[in-house]
């Protein structure tokens, strides 16, 4: 089984995994988080969220699609919180009808200081 890796420019760059991966019209995009910016920690949820959706739209874009085409997406949050911030958030990034989504409360991201991470898949026309 082959797929095709698309390059995002904006976004940090990988470590052992790849930002999206393409097979036929199936787009995927890997849980995108506010990393690397060196002031992550001073980011509040609505800050951090603004610039995940920012990078699922460099993602999308990047593989022929927009916002428009992504399904789901599933939301990580470290309070419940915070799904305030995404809930303000969505209809600036799209349209209804709205991606299905999955949100889930973890007890952390892998580095303490992000605070939430947004997968996505998309299927293209």
């Amino acid at each position: 089984m082959s797929f095709q890796v698309i390059n995002v420019p904006d976004l940090p760059e990988p470590g052992q995994f790849s930002h999206v991966v393409k097979k036929d019209k199936f787009v995927f995009i890997s849980g995108q988080t506010a990393h690397p910016e060196a002031d992550v920690g001073q980011l509040d949820p609505m800050a951090q969220g603004k610039r995940i959706f920012n990078y699922l739209k460099a993602a999308i874009e990047a593989a022929g699609g927009t916002m428009g085409d992504i399904v789901k997406m599933n939301i990580f949050l470290t309070d419940g919180e915070q799904f305030s911030a995404i809930k303000k958030l969505r209809p600036l990034y799209f349209t209804p009808p709205y991606p299905a989504i999955t949100t889930v409360v973890v007890h952390s991201m892998v580095r303490r200081d992000l605070v939430m991470e947004i997968e996505a898949t998309a299927i293209l026309d």
